[in-house]
């Protein structure tokens, strides 16, 4: 005979504890692939930040590799030191024996063929510079620079200007800081985005201060071009921001930027090196 008994079914209320144990589950289920997809995502953020910043690190230790190894690539002008400038001598020619010792101060002016507030320093200053390192009292170095090429209407004038200059650094150097401050004066010196001067003025401007052509006729070898690139690309590296600048200090790893190139006291700031402060008082 067959057994008719009625299977028995779960009582409700363990079918509601069931039901919310199989909730709680799913719940948890589901919040632990949401965990797990944020750490994921946030490895992969993590991952790609440090693939930028490595990207951007091994960037920057290239360009100072390149900087550094340029020095060494480039043909250098007289003078030429690895800080971008050229060394006066006492004889005031680049190249030559500059002053040495506890008592001589070092000067560095950057100047740019283009910038009119260059012209107002040189104007200025130009003979006392002269005077001074004469007198073996300072150790001169000259840092042109070509960051005004973009005012030159694609002529690239801060570049030719500098390359004139350098070239007759190395051809003519006794006539170098005549030619330097002749490119300064307000007859000579070009406006602001304006095409400047033409290669054929920038040969008569140096025959005018006595520079023959064994000098002038190297103007377009452009021997300095990449001189001028590291020259400008070196003193942005360490620091500059713009022209005029004049940076002076009892070496020329331990220079001080010279705060109002237009109204400095050279004479105090010189003092002031030597006697161990801050040339700006």
């Amino acid at each position: 005979m067959a057994d008719k008994r009625k299977s028995r079914k779960p009582a409700p209320a363990a079918r509601g504890r069931d039901a919310a144990q199989a909730r709680a589950e799913a719940e948890r289920l589901k919040a632990a692939q949401a965990a797990k997809e944020r750490r994921t995502k946030l490895l992969a953020i993590a991952g790609a930040v440090l693939v930028v910043v490595g990207i951007v690190v091994a960037v920057v230790l290239v360009l100072i590799e390149a900087t550094k190894s340029s020095y060494g690539d480039v043909a250098k002008p007289p003078g030429a030191i690895e800080a971008g400038a050229v060394v006066i001598g006492q004889d005031l020619a680049p190249g030559g024996t500059p002053a040495e010792g506890d008592d001589v101060v070092v000067v560095r002016v950057y100047s740019d063929y283009m910038c009119p507030n260059c012209a107002s320093v040189e104007a200025r200053l130009s003979g006392k510079f002269e005077e001074l390192a004469a007198a073996g009292k300072i150790k001169l170095e000259i840092q042109p620079l070509a960051i005004l090429d973009y005012m030159s209407e694609g002529t690239n004038y801060s570049t030719r200007a500098s390359n004139a200059a350098l070239t007759v650094a190395k051809y003519a150097p006794d006539k170098f800081l005549a030619f330097h401050s002749r490119l300064f004066d307000s007859d000579i010196q070009p406006g602001e985005y304006t095409e400047g001067l033409t290669d054929e003025r920038l040969i008569e401007v140096a025959q005018e201060v006595g520079i023959g052509s064994e000098a002038t006729d190297k103007f377009a070898d452009q021997e300095f071009y990449d001189w001028i690139t590291y020259s400008t690309d070196k003193g942005r590296s360490d620091g500059l921001q713009g022209t005029p600048s004049m940076w002076i200090g009892p070496s020329d790893s331990r220079l001080t930027q010279i705060e109002d190139p237009y109204g400095v006291n050279l004479d105090d700031a010189i003092a002031r090196v030597l006697a161990g402060d801050n040339p700006n008082g």
